[in-house]
């Protein structure tokens, strides 16, 4: 069974064909060939990340990278029942809370080709837009302030 899952590091990736090596250091640091990630998404490992290695029986040089697990240091940034949450490395991440049926995307920027909201959309902040178009009546609760020109 020692031969089957094995512990390792991610040594160097091949980005365009999804696959990495890994080197395990209990084994005089041998360098496994290219192996595919075992995931439906694309999201390489960096360079040293601690990983498990699922080989065939017959040898070491098939098999697959699972996703790094998590370990003493690399704990779940919310470790609770009904939360799933992707995170991208650089403080932003996709958070869904299955109780609540609440999506949260946090990023600098996101860019939708098209949205539709079927209920109300409320924002805090500004709308930038280069025009704006309806097909329904606006109503405005509160003050209207128009620069520029209105009407032409």
């Amino acid at each position: 069974m020692s031969d089957i899952i094995r512990v390792g590091y991610i040594s160097n990736v091949n980005y365009a064909e999804g696959t990495a090596q890994v080197v395990y250091k209990d084994r005089d640091n041998a360098v496994s060939p290219y192996l595919p990630f075992a995931s439906n998404e694309y999201d390489p490992p960096e360079t040293d990340t601690l990983v498990y290695v699922v080989h065939l029986p017959n040898g070491g040089t098939r098999g697959m990278i699972l996703v790094p697990p998590y370990t003493k240091g690399n704990r779940p940034p919310e470790g609770k029942k009904g939360i799933w949450r992707k995170d991208f490395g650089d403080g932003s991440y996709i958070r869904y809370d299955k109780e609540s049926k609440q999506l949260d995307i946090v990023s600098d920027s996101v860019r939708m080709e098209r949205l539709s909201v079927s209920g109300n959309l409320s924002v805090s902040g500004s709308i930038n837009a280069g025009s704006i178009t309806t097909g329904g009546n606006v109503h405005i609760k509160g003050n209207l302030t128009v620069d520029g020109n209105y009407p032409k």
